[in-house]
């Protein structure tokens, strides 16, 4: 097995428990230790890509029953090496970010141990070879997500929210816990290489198929927070900036596509794919309707997340796989960086997240603000930018797919439009126009250029440049020769066109404040807005329905039952027992006479039932 290989598994965790030990000892060494390892894990992952020619394979077991082997594989092939540079090259750029974002916190080593962990989750995923240890790597982001979006637990709103985030996301592990099961006993084996076989699928029915599949993208709905379990996603705004960009971009909301983009073909054989499209197309309108109302800097960029995250999944669902996994990486670039733009304006206006205090910041925040700029017009689909190629495909997937075209391609049409209006809002209302809170805009400080410039300019770099590789991208992911992204350029014209007529309408509506009161002060406005703001109201459903239904009608079921029958039923034994003592105990005495004749009736009992037996 190759060494790299050993260590890019094992560093992660290895470095976790180092760093919070090194840590402990002086803050300081807890950055430094995060900070080399996060390099040496990209290192080694760029090693492997350049000298990379064919998949690497390597079989082990977990453990051994009698007859029953559970396997332990690693694989690394062409869509693995993506992922793993995905995850190691953001990753090591946001341990670098929070050198100066996460210099006031005390707990430092906690902190830069739980990325290092999260970060080797991802890597175990992504690396996996069977669904058994992707579901390993799998649970330990989920575990890693929690203890990093409630790092402030002793603050109420981060605590609750890691508390959401773990019980969202583990409603749908239950899900592909499940798959697992019915795949070992209907396949007889957890290989994802295999089960991607027609001969696999052709040993299963296609309704089992179809089960299953459906199943695993539950499971993959509650990691990357679609339609309807998103809500946690923006409840994670409450931890860390760079706990967002690293959660949000380069690894955990990535792990729900990258499991469908692994069984594509399973997907396929098991005539599950529109089922992803249709899911993906509702959650992309919600998350881009949600994004144009938000007041919050952060949480535009959340539903901006649940939004792009939903066009890559419509891409795999209409069919196209370069499509769904080119978007996938270029979403995972600029949206990491929006995030660490965010992160640094934030850090800069004192922690100020509400987009109606900010304003006018492109005088003191220059390199942010042309940065964060690069990464708006990236997600928006504006050329050259990465996004705008596999944002355009993903729509002409849609409309070229007989399956998807009408209801999916429309809702796709308007998510892919709505971005740029939300984008080009959040912008607005941050860099252009007049400071509207003059007090905080003379206390914005200029971030460091190398603490903080550096890793923005690194990706928003990397989201113009890799605009002009999106055909080698797609060969590389597909590895399919001839294989071209369609991109027709009618639609990025006029996105173009409306981009600009975007931005004029809110610099003006930046500049007319009272034009907004107006509008927003009419009541259908306000209705609308309200539901928007809040997400459709969805959040508050689940828990009406958690806590109306499961816990105060089955829960209090259930408790009752416990209580009245199993309760009951245990309690009469001793009733029963006693009865039966009674009962027995007064055919009992010591008189001879009355044993005498007790045992000549059974006697005589016992020869008539022989009798009647033997008659019959």
């Amino acid at each position: 097995m190759n060494i790299e290989i050993y260590f890019l598994l094992l560093l992660p965790f290895v470095g976790a428990v180092a760093t919070f030990i090194a840590g402990k000892q002086n803050k300081n060494l807890a950055f430094w230790f995060a900070e080399t390892i996060g390099i040496i894990l990209f290192l080694l992952t760029f090693y492997t890509f350049i000298t990379f020619s064919e998949p690497l394979s390597f079989d082990f077991n977990w453990f051994t029953f009698g007859e029953t082997t559970l396997p332990f594989g690693i694989y690394i092939d062409n869509l693995s090496l993506v992922m793993l540079l995905i995850a190691t090259g953001l990753g090591a750029l946001d341990i670098h970010f929070a050198h100066d974002y996460m210099a006031e916190e005390k707990d430092q080593a906690r902190y830069y141990a739980k990325i290092l962990f999260f970060i080797g989750g991802m890597i175990l995923l992504v690396s996996a070879k069977e669904l058994t240890g992707l579901f390993v790597g799998w649970e330990f982001m989920g575990l890693a997500s929690y203890l990093l979006i409630s790092f402030w637990h002793q603050n109420t709103a981060p605590a609750d929210a890691g508390v959401a985030a773990f019980l969202y996301t583990k409603f749908g592990d239950i899900f592909l816990f499940a798959s697992i099961g019915l795949l070992f006993y209907y396949a007889g084996t957890l290989d994802m290489m295999k089960l991607n076989q027609p001969a696999v699928n052709g040993m299963i029915s296609t309704s089992v198929t179809h089960m299953i599949a459906i199943f695993i993208f539950i499971a993959a709905i509650g990691k990357s927070g679609q339609f309807p379990l998103f809500p946690w996603l923006m409840r994670a705004m409450e931890g860390p900036t760079t706990v967002s960009a690293l959660i949000h971009g380069a690894t955990m909301v990535n792990s729900g596509i990258y499991i469908v983009a692994r069984l594509f073909d399973f997907y396929v054989a098991a005539e599950a794919l529109i089922v992803v499209a249709a899911v993906a197309a509702l959650s992309a309108f919600i998350g881009a309707t949600s994004a144009l109302v938000q007041d919050e800097l952060k949480k535009v960029l959340a539903y901006s997340t649940m939004s792009h995250l939903s066009l890559a999944f419509i891409g795999l669902g209409a069919g196209s796989l370069a499509a769904g996994m080119t978007h996938l990486v270029n979403h995972a670039i600029f949206k990491a960086l929006l995030f660490l733009a965010a992160g640094a304006v934030i850090l800069s206006a004192h922690h100020v997240k509400d987009l109606w205090r900010l304003g006018g910041l492109s005088h003191k925040l220059t390199l942010s603000a042309i940065f964060m700029g690069m990464g708006v017009l990236s997600l928006s689909g504006i050329p050259p930018f990465s996004g705008f190629f596999s944002k355009d495909a993903v729509l002409a997937s849609t409309i070229l797919n007989p399956q998807t075209y009408g209801l999916i391609s429309t809702l796709t049409i308007i998510a892919g439009v709505l971005s740029i209006a939300y984008a080009g809002r959040l912008w607005t209302l941050i860099f252009a126009g007049r400071p509207r809170d003059k007090e905080l805009y003379d206390k914005v400080q200029t971030p460091s250029k190398f603490w903080i410039a550096l890793p923005l300019g690194a990706m928003a770099a990397a989201t113009l440049v890799l605009g002009n590789y999106q055909e080698e991208l797609t060969h590389f992911i597909t590895k399919k020769d001839h294989i071209k992204l369609h991109v027709s350029w009618l639609l990025p014209f006029m996105m173009i066109v409306l981009s600009f007529l975007v931005f004029l309408v809110y610099y003006f509506y930046n500049r007319r404040p009272n034009l907004r009161e107006k509008v927003s002060a009419q009541p259908l406005m306000k209705t609308i807005r309200q539901v928007l703001l809040n997400g459709y109201y969805i959040e508050a459903m689940i828990t009406w329905f958690a806590k109306n239904i499961v816990v105060n009608v089955v829960a209090r079921s259930i408790s009752w039952s416990e209580k009245h029958i199993i309760d009951g039923a245990v309690n009469g034994m001793i009733h029963v027992s006693h009865a039966t003592f009674v009962l027995f105990g007064r055919t009992h005495s010591a008189k001879v006479s009355n044993q005498a004749g007790a045992m000549l009736l059974g006697a005589l009992a016992i020869v008539m039932i022989i009798f009647i037996g033997s008659v019959l």
